[in-house]
């Protein structure tokens, strides 16, 4: 990969307006194995009401997976620019996470295996961190990879999103799309937030009983 210019990287991620990207982070942001570690799922639980731990574990890493993916995914189908993950830090408002950019850095024309590597040196530490199935945060990782074109009103990134899906960890995560929507094989437990009922792509028809 070559490297960007800072003024590349910036200009890819101010043009994303779901989940941007802090690019003057300040003293509240973290590393993110950091953020995780330091308590982030019970904000998480105490924002949604008193949820069980469970549901703020399985929420980090959807939260963060879907940020990430607003990151990188987005920025490299639209501006072919993926953001040096490394300098990547993060901060939270009572559970709500922001991403922050420490330093503009990054890279021009990356290849499927590169972004891919990339997602995972943020996401598998964590993942590997958390007391869940690997296959249910696996689960959340894709689901917000699959919505990445939806979410984000772009098209342009539904060949990279589908060519990610393909590949380990993700694949299999998900039945087959109908329209711009697929259903999962695990379930996030958001069914368990108070009031709470299933997602449109869960695996469950109903929530089950508790």
């Amino acid at each position: 990969m070559r490297p960007a210019e800072p003024d590349q990287v910036i200009d890819a991620l101010t043009r994303s307006d779901v989940w941007p990207v802090d690019l003057a982070p300040g003293a509240g942001f973290v590393p993110l194995p950091d953020l995780v570690a330091g308590g982030l799922a019970e904000r998480i639980c105490t924002r949604l009401g008193g949820a069980p731990r469970r549901v703020g574990r399985s929420a980090v890493v959807m939260g963060l997976a879907s940020r990430l993916w607003s990151a990188t995914v987005v920025s490299v189908a639209r501006d072919g620019v993926l953001v040096d993950v490394e300098h990547l830090v993060g901060a939270d408002d009572e559970g709500s996470l922001v991403l922050g950019l420490a330093q503009p850095r990054g890279f021009l024309d990356p290849r499927l295996e590169e972004v891919d590597a990339a997602v995972q040196r943020v996401l598998r530490p964590v993942v590997d961190s958390l007391d869940l199935s690997p296959r249910l945060l696996w689960g959340n990782v894709a689901a917000s990879l699959h919505a990445v074109p939806r979410v984000h009103d772009l098209p342009a990134a539904q060949r990279l999103v589908a060519d990610l899906l393909a590949r380990a960890p993700y694949a299999g995560e998900l039945d087959e799309s109908v329209g711009s929507r697929a259903r999962r094989r695990t379930c996030c437990l958001f069914y368990l937030v108070p009031g709470a009922g299933v997602c449109g792509d869960c695996v469950f028809d109903a929530a089950p009983r508790r």
